[in-house]
Parts: structure tokens; C-alpha cells; sequence
């Protein structure tokens, strides 16, 4: 998987900007989707990510999940 061989140094993105935000985001869903059923913490040990991090990240999902869905209803 890309992921795996890919760093944060070599994507060259700095600490606090959406990339890495979105970066993270994709991180921590592609993890979901491979490992269903994991737990928060499992994440966090698994992708080297701060607790806070992979909490928003989730969210992040979830908001994009709902969102996708209503639109999908209407």
C-alpha cells in the first residue's frame, strides 16, 4: 500500500495545514476500512498518531458519512 512507504517529510507538509489534515483523514480511513471493527486505540498505536488527532479525523469521517448520505435521500 502507498501509505505504508509514504512520510509526512517526503509529502513535504507542514504541521497544522489541511493537507496534512487530509492527509491524516485518509490515513485513519483507509486503516477503518482494512481493520473493521478496531478501536480508537488500535488506530492511534497503528498509524504513530496523537489520540486528538485520529478523534477529529473520525469525526471528520462521520460528518462526510452523514453528509453523503442525506444527499443520497433527497
Amino acid at each position: 500500500m502507498f501509505h505504508e512507504f509514504c512520510t509526512i517529510e517526503a509529502l513535504n507538509l507542514r504541521p497544522g495545514s489541511k493537507e496534512l489534515e487530509a492527509f491524516n483523514v485518509e490515513r485513519v480511513r483507509g486503516y477503518l476500512e482494512c481493520n473493521l471493527g478496531c478501536k480508537k486505540k488500535e488506530v492511534i498505536h497503528a498509524l504513530g498518531l496523537h489520540p486528538r488527532t485520529v478523534a477529529k479525523a473520525i469525526k471528520i469521517i462521520r460528518a462526510n458519512t452523514h453528509r453523503s448520505d442525506g444527499a443520497l435521500q433527497s
